[in-house]
């Protein structure tokens, strides 16, 4: 014998309940429209359609600073990448970037974008995202980092500082 589910209280009117239903789905919708916007305090820089091989290739060509290239790997639904995005553009970290760096982002996806680069690069993704890549102003690699950064959204924004402070002085962080 096959009994039916009920999913409405016996008596209430089915038209009102799919109202209710509809208004509920369509607040929900909108919430997540607006988390997913690119307001400061949400970043997502990792474009999915960029041809990221030329867009390392425009950063080296376009450099008469000679500025060190930081490849920056990781992805817009990882919220450790979106939070070091938001330290990059933060009033502390932004001028030292901008000074020492030109930094070039690049989508891995869920783990299957760019996978050329990532080995390219000596696989700075095996320990997490976000991760970064140091190149010369020649495009030679200096430093990988392997995970440091996989936990941004923990990290204070001091510690954060501190990383990229000592990558710009040092060339690298152990």
């Amino acid at each position: 014998m096959i009994h039916s589910l009920r999913i409405y209280p016996p008596g209430a009117p089915v038209a009102a309940l799919r109202v209710a239903l509809t208004l509920v789905l369509a607040l929900a919708v909108a919430a997540c429209a607006g988390a997913s916007g690119t307001a400061d305090n949400n970043p997502r820089p990792y474009d999915e359609k960029a041809n990221a091989r030329a867009a390392i290739a425009a950063a080296l060509a376009d450099n008469p600073g000679r500025k060190r290239i930081l490849l920056t790997f990781g992805a817009n639904w990882c919220s450790d990448s979106r939070s070091l995005e938001a330290n990059y553009r933060s009033a502390e970290l932004s001028p030292l970037l901008e000074r020492e760096f030109k930094v070039v982002h690049i989508d891995v996806g869920v783990m299957h974008r760019n996978l050329d680069l990532v080995e390219e690069y000596g696989n700075p993704i095996d320990k997490g995202i976000p991760s970064v890549v140091l190149l010369d102003a020649d495009g030679k690699s200096l430093f990988v980092n392997h995970g440091a950064l996989s936990n941004a959204a923990l990290m204070k924004p001091s510690a954060v500082q501190r990383y990229f402070e000592r990558l710009a002085s040092d060339g690298r962080v152990d």
